[in-house]
């Protein structure tokens, strides 16, 4: 049901001293709603919020709240103080970490390696590791193509031969590499809807290429977006010994553990991920961050 905040409501908002309009709808897509008393008020997009607000985003539902220069994305379904969120958003920004730059272009690789799929009739899983070329030609032309729109800044251009390259995909596999992709490249244009939309279909083997990534990307965005205990159980599922990995990437890993951890109320388990990221390079930039951020938690 259509729900508008009230008159009265908004009056009290400009009038009190202890409410300052600081977030702006820019934009909603499913369902916002805004504490008001003991009820909800539906959000709209354009509509003012004070900085103390708490909202309420539905299932399968999507916002972009505004504050100054910078704004918060909801991905997932929940209840969320603004206030807390900002807070937390800073936290891990002033310890110096380039967690939240969203420069999501570092996820793009330079060769491409599928494991899981059929080669000559036997599974992947039970032959040698393979590049690109075991792909069909279309599919894997057109991830080419992709990768260096990307590479070039076309944005536009690469989502569609990913687009493309996923209609042209001949099993699972490869639909899942073409939706990392898609994800990717909706990542770097600032579509968190859409970037999580394909990455939660796609299917990726801990012996793919990209495995790494997908975590890192996914992770990121869960984050960025707040979904702390999502991010949380989905950052713990990945396996350090799988994948193509480097020490940063797995410090990355453990980082954005400790982020989810400490926000999710588990904070002995966001302390030991620290301690691991620190063990592996203590004097890495990420690693410097880090204890920069334990001091907070």
């Amino acid at each position: 049901m259509k729900r508008k905040i009230s008159f009265l409501f908004l009056i009290m908002l400009i009038a009190s001293p202890i409410f300052s309009i600081d977030f702006s709808a820019d934009y909603i897509e499913g369902y916002l709603d805004l504490k008001d008393g003991s009820g909800w008020s539906e959000v709209y997009i354009g509509d003012l919020l004070p900085a103390n607000a708490v909202v309420k985003l539905d299932q399968d539902s999507y916002a972009e709240l505004s504050y100054g220069n910078d704004t918060i994305k909801l991905s997932r379904p929940g209840t969320y103080e603004l206030s807390k969120l900002i807070g937390a958003k800073s936290q891990v920004a002033d310890s110096g970490s380039s967690l939240f730059t969203g420069k999501f272009k570092t996820f793009i690789q330079e060769d491409t390696t599928k494991t899981q799929s059929t080669v000559g009739g036997v599974r992947a899983a039970e032959a040698e590791t393979v590049s690109i070329d075991w792909m069909s030609s279309e599919t894997a032309d057109l991830i080419k193509s992709g990768k260096e729109a990307l590479e070039a800044g076309n944005t536009d251009d690469a989502h569609d031969f990913f687009s493309e390259a996923y209609d042209f995909a001949a099993d699972e596999f490869e639909e899942s590499e073409a939706l990392y992709f898609m994800g990717l490249t909706a990542a770097m244009k600032g579509d968190y809807l859409e970037a999580l939309d394909n990455l939660d279909m796609a299917y990726v083997e801990d012996d793919s290429e990209y495995y790494t990534d997908y975590y890192l990307l996914k992770g990121q965005l869960l984050v960025e977006s707040f979904a702390y205990d999502e991010a949380f159980k989905f950052l713990n599922e990945y396996k350090a010994s799988a994948g193509k990995n480097t020490p940063d990437k797995l410090q990355q890993i453990y980082y954005m553990i400790a982020v989810s951890g400490s926000n999710a109320g588990e904070r002995n388990a966001a302390v030991s991920a620290i301690n691991k990221l620190i063990a592996i390079d203590p004097n890495s930039d990420t690693a410097k961050a880090a204890k920069k951020y334990k001091d907070k938690i």
